[in-house]
This record gives structure tokens, C-alpha cells and sequence, in this order.
């Protein structure tokens, strides 16, 4: 298994001035400090030797140049795990994570300077702790493994798990405490379905083996007695989960069984075989970072690492940013802000209206108190004069005043002062008696529409009109007007909406000149925008 360094924080500053100032020396150091480290990591994330000796490559020389950029220098190592780890999120990361099935667990943690308290134990073989691994994490979500892989494998602590995942310390915490209760209860899930499989076994072989008479009672189980180390472990695994007491009683005499139960999800994830660096590839890191004909092969490595955060950390595809999020939290309050409203307006009934946005925007309605053009609702056809020769109640104007009319003389007659001349014949217009105002149709439903026509028509008689609407969501074209005897005029009706619309009715009420109304029933729908 390899052996790796320690990670003194001091170091780090050191390196990355050297990496500021171009010193090979700097990189070289950077190189033997993290190497190891990150190509166990890419080799987790991926199952590929060669993406992860390429990830590996590119992010030594992304570190070369974007490195010295970030605020604290006491971040390096969540640097280049961060542009590690975002290469093998942008690459596509496995399912569950990748260690090799033919390698053996180690007796030594990873890394081997990693303080533990599982030394000295006696595991079950490398075949079973790789099924209870791979089992375990299988039940866990890729980016909870991950978590883990960073938080156990790799020992990163919280300050510089956040940095490298672009979480907050106290998100990784989160995350960190809620994937360690997950992983024990899909690795304790797994040792139970191994026991039951042990105990189903046992058990088969034993009624082959055994003779006819029946055995006494605790002989079952070859294994040695347990130990009080092991009935302690045997009591804290049964307090976790209800367990069947016959299974209970085969682990507590079976040696394997009791091996399986000593199993920690962290001592797994700490002793998982470790690949092998390959040996050339610290001759290759070190020329693609020095070669001047490299230059703009170094460039566009750096160019294909991402964006950079505020903090001068790679950012990662799966979290956004601050600005994203600061967008999102605005956005989220707007919505939240629409929603209140629209539940305040159900709350008031159908017959709230609408909401308007914004509320200063609105238009003046239509007046129908003005008089008709010609002095009257009537385009100039005089009312009815009141009892009292003055205007009617409805405030009608009275008929003119008949005036004297001149003597017509025929100019062929003689004039003779002594004939007295006969009076004219009065020859006044009479007017025609009003008509009846017809209206189709009486119920009008506006539904996936904002537009609709009112047809009124003049019969036996010319007639003039006047309309108000109920509710100022409808709209007329004409508020007034006047039709001869036989004609027909079509009116525009026209739904206002405004941000929110909810399902409502109103009515139009048409009144011709003798008082007479007509009413026609609108239906609308829910309308937005």
C-alpha cells in the first residue's frame, strides 16, 4: 500500500507562494503531498486508471496557475480536491464508488498516518468486506458516498470539506452526521443478511451431520466461546435493530459471525485497498508544467477547470453559486409573495376581481351621465315634457317653444289692406313613435377568450340607447347610441385581466329612451397574465 505524508498546514502557505513565485520546487512538493491522495480519489469516483491519472495530470497543472488566487492560502488541499473533484463530476461520476475486488484490505488505514481504534481486530476475509462495502454504499445516494469517501477515507474536516464540496461548514457537518447514519444502517442491514445466510447454511449442514438421537441443548455451533469484548459488540448491534432470537443465538456461537459484527462503516471505508500511482506520472505532470512549448496546452487546461468562486475555490457543477443562489432566494420570495396573494384573493371569493400589477396602472372608465350628441339620449329627437311643461324626472329637455310663423303672401295676389288674409295651415314634423330595443344573446361565456359581441337590433321604430356595465373588468365599445327603425349595430365586449384573473360573472345593462332595459349575463374563467 502506498505511504503517504502528512499534510502540515505551514506547508501549505509555503507552497503556494512557491507556486506564485514559479518555483518547480513548489510543484514537485505540491506534487508528493497530494498525489497519492487524489488518485486514490479519482480512482473511487471513476473505476478508470487512465481518467484518473489524466484528472490527476490536469489538476496539478490547473493548481500551477489558479492556485495562488484564493484568500486563504491555508486551503490548498481543498483546492486541488476541489478541481478534482470537478473533473470527475463533469466526466460522470459511478453509482457506487470503485475500489478493486481483487486487492486486498489493508491492515494499515488509509492514509496510514490516520489515528484509529480498530487496530488488532480480527476481520472477516477481503471477499466479505468488499460485499458489506459495496453493499452498504450501493443503498446510499452518489453524492452521500462521496461525503464519506472525503470525511472517513480522506479525513477532511469540516472547514475543508465545505471549501472542496462549496458548502458551508456547517452544511458539511450536516451532511457529514446524516450519510454516517445512513452508511451504519445499510452495513447493518448487510451483516444481517449475511448472519441469516450463515445461520440458513449452518444449519443445512447440521441436519446432514447429526445423528439420529437429538443433541443437548447449546450444542449447536462449532465456534469458540465468545468473549466479553465480542458479547459487548453483540449487545450494541442487537440494540440498533429488532434481530430474530434464533439468529441471536447462532452469532453468539459463531466465531465468523461475531468477526462480521466488529465491522465498522469507517473502518471500511479507511482500510479499502488503495491503487498504486502510476510511476510515470510525476515525470509527466513536471514537463507539461515547464515546457515552454506547452504554454497554451497549460492554458486550456486551466480553461477547461471552470469558473472560480469569490473565495478563489473551484466551483462546482452540482452547487451553485452565491449569485445563482442570491437569484434563487429572490426569485423564491416572489413567488412567495404571488402565491400569498393569489390564496389572499381566493380567500375574498370570486367576487374579489382581479389583482393588478402594478396597482398605480389603471384606466379611466367610460362615463355614460353625458348627454348623447344633439342635447339628449335621443341624437336630438325631443322627451316627453313633464306636467309641468318643464324637463320630465329622468331630467329630459322640454320641446321648444312654438314660435309665430311668418305670412306667406303669394307675390302674384294684390295687395289689399281691407282683405283680411287667412291664417296658414301649421305644418310641424310630428315625431315617430320610439321602437323596441332587442339584445342577443342574454348570457354571454368568455371562456379561453377576452373578446365577445353583443348584437342589438331597432324594431317597429327608431330607438337610442344607453349601456353601464356591472363590474369594470368589462369593457364596452360603445357606451351609447341610436339605431332607425329595422337597423342592427354590433358591440365589442372586452374582458380586462391583469396578473391574476379568477373565475367571475358580471352583467350589461342596455336602456333605451322610454326607460326600458335589457340585461345580458357574462361568464368568465380563470385568466392569468
Amino acid at each position: 500500500m502506498p505511504r503517504l505524508s502528512t499534510s502540515a498546514h505551514s506547508a501549505d502557505r509555503k507552497l503556494v507562494k512557491g507556486l506564485n513565485e514559479g518555483d518547480e520546487a513548489a510543484l514537485a512538493a505540491l506534487y508528493d503531498e497530494y498525489a497519492e491522495r487524489l488518485y486514490d480519489y479519482a480512482m473511487s469516483m471513476t473505476g478508470d486508471e487512465k481518467v484518473a491519472a489524466d484528472i490527476v495530470h490536469d489538476t496539478f497543472i490547473d493548481a500551477c496557475r489558479r492556485a495562488p488566487r484564493m484568500r486563504d492560502p491555508l486551503h490548498l488541499g481543498s483546492w486541488v480536491y476541489g478541481a478534482a473533484r470537478r473533473r470527475c463530476v463533469r466526466r460522470g461520476r459511478a453509482k457506487v464508488l470503485f475500489w478493486d475486488r481483487g486487492a486486498e484490505f489493508s491492515d494499515a488505514p488509509f492514509p496510514d498516518h490516520a489515528e484509529t481504534d480498530d487496530a488488532g481486530l480480527d476481520w472477516p476475509s477481503s471477499d466479505e468486506l468488499h460485499r458489506l462495502l459495496r453493499g452498504a454504499l450501493s443503498r446510499l445516494e452518489p453524492v452521500d458516498q462521496e461525503v464519506m469517501l472525503l470525511a472517513f477515507r480522506h479525513g477532511l474536516r469540516p472547514a475543508r470539506l465545505g471549501a472542496t464540496l462549496g458548502l458551508s461548514p456547517r452544511r458539511a457537518v450536516t451532511r457529514v452526521r446524516r450519510g454516517r447514519a445512513q452508511l451504519e444502517a445499510a452495513l447493518l442491514e448487510e451483516i444481517h443478511r449475511a448472519e441469516k445466510a450463515c445461520a440458513a447454511g449452518r444449519e443445512g449442514t447440521a441436519a446432514v451431520a447429526r445423528p439420529a438421537a437429538s443433541a443437548p441443548a447449546g450444542a449447536e455451533g462449532t465456534g469458540p466461546r465468545p468473549g466479553r469484548g465480542a458479547l459487548r459488540v453483540l449487545h450494541r448491534r442487537a440494540d440498533d435493530s429488532p434481530t430474530d432470537p434464533a439468529a441471536e443465538r447462532h452469532v453468539a456461537g459463531c466465531a465468523g459471525c461475531l468477526r462480521r459484527r466488529r465491522v465498522t462503516s469507517a473502518a471500511l471505508l479507511r482500510r479499502a485497498p488503495a491503487p498504486v500511482l502510476p510511476a510515470a506520472l510525476r515525470h509527466r505532470v513536471m514537463h507539461t508544467a515547464t515546457d515552454p512549448e506547452l504554454a497554451g496546452y497549460r492554458v486550456d487546461i486551466a480553461a477547461r477547470g471552470g469558473p472560480l468562486t469569490p473565495s478563489g475555490l473551484p466551483s462546482q457543477p452540482d452547487v451553485p453559486s452565491p449569485f445563482t443562489r442570491r437569484w434563487l432566494f429572490t426569485g423564491g420570495g416572489m413567488v412567495g409573495a404571488l402565491v400569498s396573494a393569489l390564496i389572499a384573493t381566493l380567500v375574498m371569493g370570486p367576487g374579489g376581481g382581479t389583482l393588478s400589477w402594478p396597482p398605480f396602472r389603471t384606466r379611466p372608465q367610460p362615463s355614460i351621465t353625458h348627454d348623447a350628441p344633439g342635447g339628449g339620449p335621443g341624437h336630438g329627437r325631443p322627451s316627453s315634457p313633464g306636467p309641468d311643461g318643464g324637463g320630465g324626472p329622468q331630467g329630459r329637455p322640454a320641446p321648444p317653444l312654438a314660435s309665430p310663423q311668418t305670412e306667406q303672401k303669394d307675390p302674384q295676389q294684390p295687395k289689399d289692406p281691407s282683405q283680411t288674409p287667412s291664417p296658414p295651415s301649421p305644418s310641424p314634423d310630428t315625431p315617430a313613435e320610439p321602437g323596441v330595443l332587442v339584445v342577443h344573446p342574454v348570457k354571454v361565456e368568455m371562456h379561453g377568450t377576452k373578446t365577445a359581441q353583443v348584437k342589438l337590433a331597432a324594431r317597429s321604430g327608431p330607438v337610442s340607447w344607453t349601456a353601464v356595465t356591472s363590474t369594470n373588468q368589462l369593457v364596452l365599445s360603445d357606451m351609447q347610441g341610436g339605431m332607425s327603425e329595422g337597423t342592427t349595430m354590433r358591440v365589442t365586449l372586452t374582458l380586462r385581466t391583469a396578473l391574476i384573473g379568477l373565475p367571475g360573472q358580471g352583467t350589461l345593462t342596455f336602456t333605451d329612451s322610454e326607460g326600458a332595459t335589457r340585461q345580458v349575463t357574462v361568464v368568465w374563467g380563470a385568466t392569468l397574465l
